[in-house]
């Protein structure tokens, strides 16, 4: 087993994921830079990027090639594009022969000597890893080509769940932003009546028993009469088990709503 691998798990949903996972293609074929994709609804969002040597990652041209749209005319992502549709995983040696490379390569490719591209379906998501070998080294080998391709599996649900984490984690951060949503998400669960969940919503968003009274026109003492009745409904004592149990339905909420109420 590859002696990095335990280092790229324990760094799943972190910042430190992309290093150790360089490191990781380093050692498994001579990757000296990567670039990971996820291909959600027809287009291409970053899920990590980093070369072997940190301080040397290309962070502008791997900007480009997402904002800018140079991966739509890239070759080898319309036959990674097919492959998705046709199998479950493979490798795609890029062909710097292709005319369509003539301005790719000076802009995105300048130092590049060699790229394989590993894509394939894991869960519900689409992913993509382009690895790289740079001037003046040699080509990967076919040693190198094969051992890539076995670790097709593992490389793709690696990806996967750094992806999903890191999702997740982003999700966390927007769940308590509007009063609305908090709302929405609440009455959803329907675990609480409408005025318990009305009360249980301000909490969660910051409002104090007074900034609850006022806003709802009830008095203090019928707020903390909704708050003891809902936490008794959710067998909770605290307001950090309040949102430890709408964190645990936020996900769950947002994956119901359709694309255009997420923005």
């Amino acid at each position: 087993m590859n002696d990095a691998l335990p280092e790229v798990v324990g760094a799943i949903g972190e910042a430190r994921f992309a290093p150790a996972l360089a490191r990781y293609l380093h050692d498994l074929c001579g990757a000296e830079h990567f670039a990971a994709f996820d291909f959600a609804c027809g287009e291409l969002s970053e899920v990590a990027a980093c070369c072997v040597n940190p301080e040397r990652t290309a962070r502008e041209r791997v900007d480009s090639y997402v904002k800018q749209g140079w991966w739509r005319r890239d070759p080898v992502m319309l036959k990674a594009r097919h492959m998705l549709d046709t199998s479950s995983a493979g490798v795609i040696q890029v062909d710097w022969t292709d005319g369509a490379y003539r301005d790719l390569r000076p802009t995105v490719y300048p130092d590049v000597r060699d790229r394989l591209l590993l894509c394939g379906r894991v869960a519900d998501g689409a992913f993509g890893l382009s690895v790289l070998r740079n001037d003046p080294h040699t080509p990967f080998t076919r040693d190198a080509i094969e051992r890539f391709g076995q670790s097709s599996a593992l490389l793709l649900a690696l990806l996967a769940k750094h992806a999903d984490v890191c999702r997740n984690r982003r999700d966390a951060s927007r769940a308590l932003v509007a009063l609305g949503d908090i709302e929405d998400c609440i009455a959803h669960s329907r675990a609480l009546p409408r005025r318990e969940s009305q009360v249980c919503a301000r909490i969660l968003y910051g409002l104090s028993s007074t900034g609850i009274a006022l806003d709802l026109d009830v008095s203090e003492e019928t707020v903390k009469t909704y708050r003891k009745r809902a936490y008794q409904r959710l067998a909770i004592g605290s307001e950090r088990e309040l949102l430890n149990w709408y964190l645990g339905r936020w996900s769950g909420w947002r994956s119901v709503l359709p694309h255009s109420a997420l923005h």
